[in-house]
């Protein structure tokens, strides 16, 4: 039995590591002024700084389209797939999940069978979704099935540890997640908010105090080493909008823990960026049952 897995552009797997699992990621859009670009094929995060340094907003970012999920369904189950399954961002960001859904209905309408179409609401944003996704393609890869996979998945959700610390109130403060109080207090103060993702929504957590290379290591002390016995050791995703020399100097700290089996760098693609803005980082696990 194939099985073919899609998510969207804001799971920040790279495109070679994607391909070498066969996951196949839709792109969502990030509008800058009047021009529509496609999340990880025409636009970068540097665009996205840039633009948002110029303009002093935010661009818009839409979800991926019912026909866009209608198409890539059919043509995965015409093409010699048997079933599929999707998870992609958290339905408390975006309506992407819910157009997967419709897409599937749509497709049903056309007499292609529901049971072969899994899909499930990640609860999670960038590197939590690609968790899921790698755990999926481990199970495919080894013989499991969709449902194999989505049960699999349902089961990691609540155990998700996707947390990201940030250099600017500013992206926050733009997307308007952050009042103006709180952005001129958090600047005066040199403040860096850790952000934690519970139950699909982005909620603020400790506030770090000084220069962000400081405050980077006592994100890490806080949410990796003191807790470290309590995460599973299999893979740990670093996923940043950090000069990727820095984000690499920091995955070889963990590297030197020798925990971890798996210790993956990915650099956060435009439709997150938008939301946490330059030199951010985030440390993401899986905890123990």
């Amino acid at each position: 039995m194939r099985t073919k897995i899609f998510t969207d552009t804001t799971c920040d797997l790279s495109p070679e590591r994607r391909a070498q699992h066969d996951i196949t990621a839709l792109p969502l859009h990030v509008i800058l002024g009047q021009e529509d670009h496609l999340d990880g094929v025409d636009v970068t995060p540097q665009q996205l700084f840039d633009y948002a340094l110029r303009t002093k907003q935010l661009p818009k970012t839409a979800a991926v389209g019912v026909t866009d999920f209608q198409k890539a369904f059919a043509e995965a189950l015409d093409g010699g797939y048997d079933e599929l399954i999707y998870t992609g961002l958290s339905s408390e960001f975006s309506t992407t999940y819910h157009n997967a859904c419709l897409a599937r209905d749509a497709l049903a309408e056309q007499g292609y069978d529901p049971a072969r179409i899994h899909l499930v609401d990640s609860r999670q944003l960038s590197s939590g979704e690609a968790h899921l996704l790698l755990r999926a393609a481990d199970i495919i890869e080894k013989g499991g099935s969709a449902q194999d996979a989505e049960d699999d998945m349902r089961a990691i959700i609540p155990r998700l540890s996707t947390h990201f610390i940030i250099d600017t109130l500013q992206y926050l403060h733009m997307g308007g997640r952050c009042s103006s109080v709180a952005y001129l207090a958090g600047s005066v103060l040199k403040l860096h908010p850790q952000i934690n993702v519970i139950d699909g929504k982005m909620i603020a957590g400790e506030k770090f105090r000084g220069k962000i290379d400081s405050c980077i290591q006592q994100y890490k002390q806080r949410m990796i080493l003191d807790l470290l016995q309590s995460i599973e050791p299999e893979r740990i995703f670093i996923t940043h909008t950090l000069p990727q020399d820095k984000a690499e100097a920091l995955a070889e700290e963990i590297r030197a823990l020798d925990y971890f089996k798996e210790v993956l760098v990915e650099t956060a693609g435009a439709t997150i960026s938008s939301h946490c803005g330059p030199n951010t980082i985030g440390y993401l696990t899986i905890h123990k049952a």
